[in-house]
């Protein structure tokens, strides 16, 4: 029977957060084990609508031996500490060692991994594992839509399957994808030959969003693409542009039939049509004050304010307070922030107790990028253990963790408190704290586009609100230093073909 190693190494890595990703942070994780090997992996992992689930999922009808080897995704956050990322990348490496020999290797990776001293964390993982099973041994990883591609990264590996979607609502599917593509490398009815065109564009998240135009529209080019004869995989990144390193923006990796120059041919295509659309990429922001005047002029709820410059999901810090502010001050009735995450104060409010009323310093105690900690005088309404299961369209079934949890109310204004950072994409952050949306007129979310997929079908209205931070959507704004020059919309670039590298 055919031997396939499985194994996920990801991280998506905010270089402009605060601190250092640790050990530690690999090995707590996002809510399920966060550091798995084995058969930990095939309990814990098989079924859910992740890359590996599908990894695992397919093995028996594919017919190929699934090889667990290590499964780690921690929260988004800063810069990995060098000695994490080597003694995580070390066990992987040695576990794959000891399954030898193996047929091909499927790795769920992400594409936006910075360590201390590499900035192509992924294509080094690539190229250790390439040394250890040698060239002939197929090598396929997937990748999140926010992959940030190299070279290297395609040089070391035979395909590179991304998300089509943002919300990334198809994990499951291009897990299966790359599972099929490998068994039908390894059975020789293919032979993958890849190429990468990058474009110099770096485009803030909620352009990035796959439920409409330009996205929409590039992703379904791709999807034509994948079509033609000799075409195996169309992968269009985004690209992650909080990683203030070289190989930052988007960028899109195609796999032929044993032919690169239709690969690099159909790569450059996809790329001119991005970049020939690059002003409808644009980020535009609404002011906080024109977004809560619509809710209250209209009375119609819930309408959402997406205060992506915060949002946890990719690495910041999930304190922030301009957004809470400007809702207390408005006196916005029936409205709830999701989330503010606050140890102290979560402590300080259990211990006062569920109706309790009490002064609390709230937010701002990471860094003095995402507004000032507040001084606010409410009552505890609601104090949980912050569990729950996602059951909207993303990652179903996968469960979340957000600590100790409290509903800490000011005015009209619900806040929810939380021990760890956790993106609210799902309802079900709200529905497991007593909030039940569809009868809030106003929801500030931590999140950038991912709560689209859930909170969108009952939303009457989605702004994505200007407020500071690491996160922030609008490019402009962050200072890079190590980022290939000229990039867009950075700089101003008129030269008829700037897609390809």
């Amino acid at each position: 029977m055919i031997r396939v190693a499985v194994a996920g190494l990801s991280h998506e890595t905010n270089t402009f957060a605060e601190g250092l990703t640790t050990y530690d942070d690999f090995a707590r994780g996002r809510g399920f084990p966060g550091l798995m090997r084995g058969e930990a992996m095939a309990e814990t992992l098989g079924g859910k609508a992740i890359c590996t689930g599908a990894f695992l999922d397919a093995a028996e009808e594919l017919g190929f031996e699934a090889l667990p080897l290590l499964w780690t995704f921690p929260q988004p956050s800063g810069v990995i500490e060098q000695a994490a990322y080597d003694r995580v990348l070390a066990m992987l490496l040695a576990n794959l060692e000891a399954a030898l020999p193996v047929d091909g290797v499927l790795l769920e990776l992400h594409g936006a991994m910075v360590t201390e001293e590499l900035e192509d964390a992924e294509g080094d993982i690539l190229e250790h594992v390439r040394r250890i099973v040698g060239p002939e041994t197929p090598v396929i990883a997937t990748l999140d839509l926010h992959a940030n591609i190299s070279p290297r990264m395609v040089a070391q590996s035979d395909a590179l399957i991304g998300y089509d979607t943002y919300p990334h609502v198809d994990a499951w599917e291009r897990g299966w994808d790359a599972a099929r593509l490998l068994v039908a490398a390894i059975e020789g009815r293919v032979r993958p030959a890849s190429a990468l065109a990058q474009a110099p564009m770096l485009i803030g998240p909620p352009r990035q969003c796959t439920l409409a135009a330009p996205m929409q529209d590039i992703i379904a080019l791709a999807h034509e693409a994948e079509e033609r004869p000799g075409i195996l995989n169309v992968t269009v990144a985004g690209g992650f542009p909080f990683a203030d390193i070289h190989d930052c923006g988007a960028a899109v990796a195609v796999t032929a039939d044993g032919d690169e120059a239709l690969a690099r041919a159909t790569a450059e295509e996809i790329g001119r049509a991005m970049w020939e659309r690059r002003e409808e990429f644009r980020v535009r922001l609404t002011p906080l004050p024109e977004a809560i005047d619509h809710a209250l002029r209209t009375g119609e709820g819930p309408v959402v304010l997406a205060d992506g410059s915060d949002n946890p999901g990719g690495g910041a810090p999930c304190d922030g307070t301009v957004m809470l502010q400007a809702l207390i001050e408005a006196d916005v009735p029936r409205s709830t922030v999701a989330i503010i995450t606050d140890p102290q104060a979560v402590a300080q409010a259990i211990a006062a107790g569920v109706g309790e009323q009490v002064t609390l310093q709230v937010g701002g105690k990471t860094d003095d990028r995402h507004g000032p900690t507040l001084t606010l005088t409410g009552y505890v309404r609601l104090i949980a253990d912050g569990r729950f299961a996602n059951r909207g369209p993303m990652y179903t079934g996968i469960e979340a963790d957000m600590g100790r949890t409290v509903v800490f109310v000011v005015g009209g204004v619900e806040v929810i408190l939380t021990e760890q950072r956790i993106q609210p994409y799902d309802c079900q952050a709200l529905r497991c704290v007593g909030i039940e949306p569809r009868e809030r007129l106003l929801i500030g979310l931590k999140s950038a586009v991912h709560f689209r997929a859930d909170f969108g079908p009952i939303a009457t209205a989605i702004f994505e609100v200007d407020t500071p931070g690491v996160h922030n959507p609008d490019v402009t704004r962050l200072e890079f230093r190590r980022l290939r020059r000229p990039m867009w919309p950075l700089d101003e670039i008129d030269r008829p073909d700037p897609a390809t590298t």
